[in-house]
């Protein structure tokens, strides 16, 4: 099945440009596009897409605002920001993109982003639904006990790559513009997206607690009621870091910690 992909930019040059190497990688089907964000807002609640690829500098509803938006729908796509200025990529951080790629654009940047979408889309996918060709436990099998067989998440230390399993992790969050993970033996960096950890990692008891942050709630210490309906979090770490729960997420973690 083909990526759903909407496109958006107050530019027809771009858009035709965005539209021919999107359609030379063969993996993806365009729903529609729009020149404007009003426009695109009407678009993509009929369409559905699960990508939209989206300029920052347009008239009226900028590419910024209309993220926020769409992260108002029951089912928000992948925002792909596709702009010509590098000095949004820290609001567009901020929106929860899942990728930012810079004008002129190239094959192997589209492709590598439609890639990725794909694998994450996939990744959500698997983690929703148990898989129905698993096998029974069998008896000395961890699952018989009840327990699940972790995959464990790739992490760097400068350019060691460290394997690490996803219950000694306790949160992720971007700092400065980077996301930084720890984990119970100290500080790692990872490759993969805030969204991408998300999905990986959920059926572990990662929650969201924030545009900017995932936490295991199996390592929150403390939860404080805070301002204006929000949370905040104190983690299990030798710091007793303090993670904010966004208002928006509250409901979600006191799913989680039966509050």
């Amino acid at each position: 099945m083909k990526l759903k992909v909407f496109i958006v930019d107050d530019e027809a040059p771009a858009r035709r440009e965005l539209k021919y190497l999107l359609g030379q990688t063969g993996e993806v089907e365009i729903v529609g596009e729009a020149a404007s964000g009003s426009v695109a807002l009407r678009g993509i609640m009929e369409s559905t897409p699960q990508v939209v690829f989206l300029d920052v500098q347009m008239p009226s509803l900028n590419g910024i605002e209309l993220s926020n938006l769409l992260g108002r729908l029951p089912e928000k796509p992948l925002i792909i920001f596709s702009t010509a200025f590098e000095k949004y990529a820290l609001a567009a951080f901020d929106v929860e993109a899942f990728d930012y790629i810079l004008k002129p654009f190239t094959i192997e940047r589209i492709q590598k982003a439609v890639t990725r979408a794909i694998k994450f889309l996939h990744l959500k996918e698997m983690s929703a639904a148990p898989d129905a060709r698993q096998e029974p436990a069998r008896a000395g099998d961890p699952r018989h006990e009840g327990l699940e067989v972790s995959r464990k998440i790739p992490l760097y230390c400068g350019e060691k790559i460290i394997p690490t399993m996803p219950q000694s992790i306790l949160y992720a969050r971007i700092e400065e513009g980077e996301i930084v993970v720890r984990a119970v033996d100290g500080g790692y960096r990872t490759k993969s997206t805030l969204s991408e950890l998300e999905a990986r990692l959920s059926q572990y008891g990662f929650v969201r607690v924030h545009r900017s942050a995932l936490v295991n709630t199996n390592h929150v210490k403390e939860v404080i009621p805070w301002f204006n309906g929000s949370y905040k979090l104190v983690m299990n770490d030798r710091d007793r870091t303090e993670i904010l729960v966004s208002r928006y997420n509250v409901k979600e973690l006191k799913q989680y910690l039966n509050l």
